[in-house]
């Protein structure tokens, strides 16, 4: 990789486009990450960029993939154009505004937060996509040779991982043993290593839940008991604050359908009764939905629901490394969605590992280069978990224990909070914390 001579001016400064072959002079790992979700499958595009053999390990099949939708703010969406992810072919939808409508029994009254501005002001727009569209192109990525990069990862579907150690065994669930020079667990909310790497448990606890509705865009055109919210077309992003419950309404591939999420407290959750066969749709349903006013019902009919998905946190880690693993994503920091930064910190985290584990001397310097990703990535995730904790951001109500994740710079507006989310080039970032550390000549 080659850095340009403005790379201390340019706060969105990348490595440059031909960094693929140029790494590939360092030394070689042998990777195998636990995991193909949108994290592991970013961090096999990062580490195969930069030169390493990657080989996936996923429990499922992907048979039957589901999902809602994900929001792309500018800090995503700037790692997924370098690494080509190609946004006509994942039918990413361009994003106008964010609206907010303070009380659902005004739905005229509303705060509207443009953000076509994102691609001039942070070099990167924010994109709706659908998120089996996302992860398909991801998977396209990580297993087909690019222009600039022959090597591909290899996936194991149906492949459980039992354990890993620090020294870089991975044993599947055959009793199966591979030996790797670095170990990615990108497991999601399940977390299985994160015992592993910490020495102790770290549970991640209930935080709320989102009931799930996906509706044709062409169903709420002629409905006028949507146009409150729908006045002005089908390509933003809408929160309705409900008491401590919230409805959250954007688009996903090319605009066509429409993504609802109606987040509430509590754990209830969509499952059927052991002694009648009944399913608990309707009573849930009506909890959830039935306080809203009208037109948010009219949109979010139960035959409409895709599913409901328990939202969880953890307290933030200091380290995310041991040894040979490192820890990413949902498995490191599960969040809830209300700042779309949950999938956009996997996504930061894989980008950081591409750009910290390149150039390498020896197989061994993965050892420090994990210690730079955790002194690099714990500060930026630990707070952005503590923005996406609040339902509504109040730093008024921070605790003094999450003051010292900011390191001084607490948002305290809206655009504050845009700024402080949006502008963070982590790639950048790596590339001068990977730099200082160094040995000088």
């Amino acid at each position: 990789m080659a850095t340009s001579p403005n790379i201390e001016d340019d706060l969105y400064w990348l490595p440059s486009s031909s960094s693929g072959s140029q790494c590939k002079t360092g030394k070689s790992l042998q990777v195998g990450i636990v995991g193909a979700g949108i994290g592991g499958l970013m961090a096999a595009v990062a580490l195969l960029d930069a030169g390493h053999d990657v080989e996936i390990y996923e429990r499922s099949q992907f048979k039957n993939e589901v999902g809602a939708a994900i929001m792309a703010p500018p800090n995503s969406t700037r790692i997924l154009d370098h690494y080509g992810v190609d946004m006509q072919r994942s039918q990413a939808t361009a994003a106008e505004n964010i609206i907010f409508y303070p009380d659902s029994s005004d739905l005229v009254k509303s705060i509207t937060m443009p953000i076509t501005h994102c691609a001039t002001k942070y070099k990167a727009p924010f994109y709706f996509f659908h998120r089996v569209d996302l992860h398909q192109e991801l998977r396209k990525l990580a297993t087909e040779p690019t222009p600039t990069r022959s090597r591909v990862a290899r996936i194991h579907l149906a492949t459980a991982v039992s354990r890993v150690e620090i020294d870089g065994t991975v044993t599947l669930e055959d009793n199966t043993k591979v030996k790797k020079d670095l170990i990615v667990a990108a497991d999601g909310i399940r977390a299985s290593f994160l015992q592993t790497i910490l020495g102790h448990k770290l549970d991640a606890e209930h935080k709320m839940s989102m009931l799930r509705f996906m509706v044709p865009t062409e169903e709420l055109e002629n409905n006028t008991e949507t146009l409150a919210i729908f006045r002005d077309g089908y390509s933003s992003a809408r929160i309705v604050y409900h008491g401590d419950k919230s409805a959250v309404f954007y688009g996903c591939r090319n605009g066509s359908l429409q993504n609802i999420g109606i987040l509430y407290p509590g754990d209830d959750t969509l499952r059927t009764d052991s002694r009648s066969g009944a399913d608990s749709t309707d009573t849930l349903y009506d909890r959830v939905v039935g306080d809203f006013p009208p037109a948010i019902r009219s949109i979010c009919r139960r035959e409409r629901i895709v599913g409901q998905w328990p939202l969880y946190v953890r307290q933030p880690l200091e380290t995310y490394a041991q040894g040979r693993i490192v820890v990413i994503g949902d498995a490191a920091h599960p969040m809830p969605p209300t700042r779309a930064q949950g999938a956009s910190m996997a996504i930061e985290d894989a980008a950081a590992l591409g750009v910290l584990l390149s150039d390498l001397d020896s197989k061994d310097d993965v050892y420090p280069r994990l210690e730079l990703f955790s002194k690099l990535r714990a500060p930026r995730v630990a707070s952005t978990q503590v923005i996406s904790s609040m339902h509504q951001w109040d730093p008024a109500k921070l605790r003094e224990s999450e003051k010292r994740f900011f390191n001084g710079k607490i948002p305290q507006t809206q655009q504050d909070l845009e700024e402080y989310s949006y502008a963070n080039n982590v790639m950048r970032d790596a590339w001068q914390l990977k730099e200082q550390c160094k040995p000088k000549p």
